[in-house]
This record gives structure tokens, sequence and C-alpha cells, in this order.
């Protein structure tokens, strides 16, 4: 008999009750839902900036372009610059020079009454937001942001989160103006 007992009492103090293992699994689901979202954020961050990067380098090879020809690019090919991406899918339908991913599409616009490159997200939680540069623009709206990258959200393209959620919250610019379905915001 006292040996049962002091078997019992053996594995009393080496076991976790039922209770404490619930409250980790609970601790764990808490930790994993404040977590995730902010793990998102980041991963779009990463992914939009690697984008960002690429616009950077097509808007410097544009400028270049036009100081040497007195004129924008209407083709990508006219560009000093490999853009790695080769599908055509556009996202905002004008007519131009289109490079795309699976994530992504690039497009350069060369219109009678504007020029702009714009990197639009083409599917994902984001679709219908990116950034856009007008390189030269008629309308009076956009004179004040020419050869500035702006941020932006269109509801009509896809954009269903709310106002900001993309620019502001993921890319920390601030809202500046909206044109038709397109909300711009100025990044930092």
């Amino acid at each position: 008999m006292k040996k049962e007992s002091r078997l019992l009492g053996c594995l009393d103090t080496k076991a976790f009750t039922l209770i404490e293992l619930l409250v980790v699994v609970l601790i764990i689901g808490i930790l994993a839902a404040v977590a995730l979202p902010q793990y998102q954020k980041v991963v779009e961050k990463s992914r939009s900036a690697q984008a960002l990067t690429l616009l950077k380098s097509a808007l410097s090879a544009a400028q270049t372009y036009h100081l040497a020809n007195g004129e924008w690019p209407s083709s990508f090919d006219e560009l000093s610059i490999d853009i790695p991406w080769t599908g055509n899918t556009k996202k905002y339908n004008v007519e131009g020079d289109v490079r795309s991913n699976r994530d992504w599409t690039l497009q350069l616009e060369n219109q009678t009454t504007y020029v702009s490159l714009l990197m639009l997200r083409l599917s994902g939680e984001y679709e219908g937001a990116g950034f856009v540069v007008q390189l030269a623009h008629t309308a009076t709206a956009y004179q004040n942001i020419l050869g500035e990258i702006a941020c932006v959200e269109n509801s009509s393209l896809g954009y269903a989160k709310s106002d900001g959620d993309f620019c502001n919250k993921i890319m920390k610019g601030t809202y500046s103006f909206h044109q038709g379905t397109w909300k711009y915001y100025k990044l930092p």
C-alpha cells in the first residue's frame, strides 16, 4: 500500500495537468493571432519594396531617355534597363508596354495627354494597389507630383480593402489627393 502511494506521488510531480496544457495552447494561440498579421504586413512590404525598386530603375531609365531624345519612351525596349518579367498582363487597361510576373504588372503608358509608369498588384490581398509616377501630364491635379513616385489604391481595379490599408499602413504613405477612383498617397 505504501509502495503504491509513493508511485502515484511521483507521477503527480512529474506530469502536466490538462489545465496547464490548455493554458499553454491558449497562450500560443493568442501569440500566433497577434503575430500573424504583423508577419503578413512585413512580407507584403518586402514584396512591394522589390517592385518599387524595379519601378525606380525604370523611372531613372525613362528620365535618361527623355534627356537624350527630348521625348518620353513608348516602350521598355527603348530603355537601357533589363526588366526580368516576361508576362504581359495589364491591370489598368490602356495602350502601352507591359511587363508582368504573377503578382505585379509594370506598365509604361505614353498617351497624348500624359506619360506614366504604373506598378500595380495583379492579385492577392492588395490587388489594385501599387505605385505610379506621372512623367508628363496635362491635368492640373498632377502638376505637383510630376516625376515623383506615389502610392495608389484603386477600387475599380479590384482594391477591396479600406482606404489606406496598403499605402498608409504598409507603405507608410500620407494621403495626398484622389482623382476619380485613384487615391494618391505621398511616400516617405
